[in-house]
This record gives structure tokens, sequence and C-alpha cells, in this order.
């Protein structure tokens, strides 16, 4: 475990942005109501055929991302021109 946590890390990282730019938009967009549904002018239906996927990842400027390859770029390059490694 102790020298397969950089793959596991880069394999984490790899499915919480698939999960969060693909799946969920692609549920929203599934589950979304058709818009045959606003003849009444239902504001809340209206609200839910235009609502649009924000990324969870992105909120707060992206840190979550900053924070990962952070964690990444560090753990690819220590040891790098180590003799052993």
């Amino acid at each position: 475990m102790r020298d397969e946590w950089k793959a596991i890390l880069a394999y984490v990282y790899a499915f919480i942005c698939f999960f969060d730019f693909v799946v969920v938009p692609s549920w929203i967009g599934i589950n979304r109501p058709p818009i045959d549904d606003l003849a009444y002018l239902n504001i809340e239906k209206f609200k839910q055929v235009w609502q649009h996927h924000q990324p969870f990842t992105l909120q707060g400027g992206g840190m979550f991302h900053l924070a990962f390859g952070a964690l990444l770029t560090g753990s690819a390059l220590n040891g790098y021109g180590k003799k052993g490694q």
C-alpha cells in the first residue's frame, strides 16, 4: 500500500472528475421534465427545465483541482533523480 498510494490517488481523482463532469450532468439531462409540460407556465417546472449543472469540484474557484494537482505533482516529482528508487 505504501508504494501504490500515488496510483490510487490518481484513480480517485479521475473517478471524481468523471462523476462530476459526465455522470451528474447526464443524470440531470435524462431526468429533466419535457418542455411540453410548460403549457401552464408553472415557474417551478420552468426552472427545472432550464436548470444547468454546476460542477461541485469547481465551486470555490476550483480549489479542489488545485489541491489534487499539487498532490499529484508533488508525488510524481518526489524522488526524482534519487538513486535506488
